[in-house]
């Protein structure tokens, strides 16, 4: 493109690891490019990027050298800029304080776009009004509150921010025990929140947001209770609740189960909601707790949970039959399953692994599983009660009914490891299929065991006093087929 210029220190191989000598040749060959008789065009959109392939030093050469990156902004061609997207990069000991951003040398009168990554955002002009601003990123970045925030209040029609690994200057003794505020304009519509965990929490105030992506402390939950955004319609969330996640919340007096439901409750307008936890049986409510914690999502018409249930399985089909409970109105259900929830947890095998060994180790694996499952007794016979050794699933049985299941969830999606025939996925699948009385589709994948071929072949008998018709099992080695 014409109106784009692209710098990539990877473009100066000849100068080995020089940073000062990279930095001198990219930055005075991007003055020539914009700065050439018979350019006509403004730069429209700027893109840096400077990869170390060792350590960050070469970032902080290449970055101060002059001429400089903030030459290139203050020349005339990028005054119409609108997109800015600045990428720094080292394998290792990489901080962010590598290169300072001067957001008063930003071009703030077009910039649609500011894309940041392994930078500091310095100070705003204090007469700038970023009028046109609408999306911001921030991704490993360190700032100032003041600062972000005097940026925010500088960008009235800003529809997105996504603030990833952000770190607020400040002692860390003093920032790690403080919950922090960032006001956003009623333009913003889309907020991201991922693993901004060196304070003691980001609250969000978003009042016209519509869709939250938030990685996490359940605690540090960013909508907080005093103004909740009243048309939130798509949540993404991937809960933390083990000790060893960074900076954990200064106070947990309350369970797991009652923070989720007191965070998500509030937002009956969902339409969509993911769920990503280390054990699903975190937010799982007690029959005698259902009237104080349970809220009803009305709308809700896609439901994605993913988690483990090896602590306790009872757990997690209590926590499935709550959900299901609160949406009525449910489309589509997935469910993914892991055997390990704690994604802190050591792999068994090195990391140093030949390809040779490990795909060795995986047909090893694979026999171990196959022979595993061969030598079990097939689950389910025609005479067998939707109750044998269903003591997991009784709280899904237990229940009256789920009006999601009578009249409107018409796709299931399993995702798990099959383990044996008669294992906890397959057992809600078969309740699932059962008592959904308009599924149209359930898509199984279990890795290699080929449990659709199961499913398929038991589902007559699940389904025999049904009158429902046909249901679509589609399987990881199924193009589909119908039973």
């Amino acid at each position: 493109m014409a109106d784009a210029m692209n710098l990539d220190s990877r473009c100066y191989p000849e100068y080995g690891y020089d940073g000062r000598r990279v930095g001198r040749r990219l930055f005075r060959d991007a003055l020539a490019n914009v700065g050439r008789r018979g350019r006509r065009r403004p730069v429209r959109r700027l893109s840096v990027l400077v990869d170390s392939y060792y350590q960050n030093d070469y970032l902080v050469e290449v970055m101060r050298t002059t001429p400089g990156m903030d030459s290139v902004l203050a020349a005339p061609a990028l005054q119409r800029l609108e997109e800015l997207q600045v990428e720094l990069r080292s394998e290792f000991c990489q901080t962010g304080h590598e290169y300072v951003l001067p957001a008063s040398r930003v071009p703030w009168r077009s910039l649609r776009v500011l894309d940041l990554y392994g930078c500091t955002l310095g100070p705003t002009a204090a007469a700038a009004v970023f009028g046109r601003l609408e999306t911001l990123k921030m991704v490993f970045c360190w700032a100032s509150l003041e600062g972000l925030q005097s940026m925010v209040d500088a960008a009235p029609n800003l529809a997105g921010i996504w603030l990833e690994r952000v770190m607020f200057e400040g002692e860390y003794a003093v920032i790690s025990k403080r919950r922090v505020l960032l006001r956003c304009p009623a333009a913003t519509a889309a907020v991201t929140v991922i693993d901004c965990s060196r304070t003691d929490g980001l609250d969000i105030d978003a009042p016209g947001a519509r869709s939250l992506c938030y990685t996490g402390f359940l605690e540090h939950f960013p909508f907080g209770p005093a103004a909740p955004p009243g048309n939130l319609e798509h949540v993404q969330l991937s809960f933390c609740t083990a000790p060893r996640c960074a900076n954990p919340p200064s106070s947990r007096e309350a369970p797991p189960r009652a923070v989720f439901w007191e965070s998500i409750g509030r937002f009956s307008c969902l339409q969509v909601l993911k769920l990503k936890l280390l054990d699903i049986n975190d937010i799982a409510v007690r029959p005698e707790e259902e009237d104080v914690f349970l809220k009803p999502f009305p709308d809700l018409k896609f439901l994605e949970l993913q988690g483990s249930y090896e602590v306790d399985s009872h757990g997690a089909a209590v926590a499935i039959a709550n959900l299901l409970r609160c949406c009525p109105a449910l489309h589509e259900f997935h469910l993914r399953c892991k055997l390990h929830g704690d994604r802190y947890a050591h792999p068994r095998r090195s990391l140093h692994l030949s390809d040779e060994k490990k795909a060795r180790l995986d047909l090893e694996e694979s026999m171990e599983s196959f022979k595993r499952l061969k030598s079990q007794k097939i689950i389910t016979s025609p005479s067998s009660s939707a109750d044998d050794d269903d003591a997991d699933l009784a709280a899904l049985h237990k229940a009256c009914s789920f009006p999601c299941l009578e009249s409107h969830l018409r796709k299931i999606r399993l995702e798990f490891e099959l383990k044996c025939f008669d294992c906890f996925e397959v057992r809600l699948a078969k309740f699932l299929v059962e008592n959904a009385l308009v599924l149209e589709e359930m898509e199984v994948h279990d890795g290699d065991q080929r449990v659709p071929d199961h499913i398929h072949r038991h589902l007559p008998v699940w389904r025999a006093n049904s009158s429902r018709r046909k249901i679509k099992i589609v399987g990881e080695y199924h193009k589909g087929s119908c039973a």
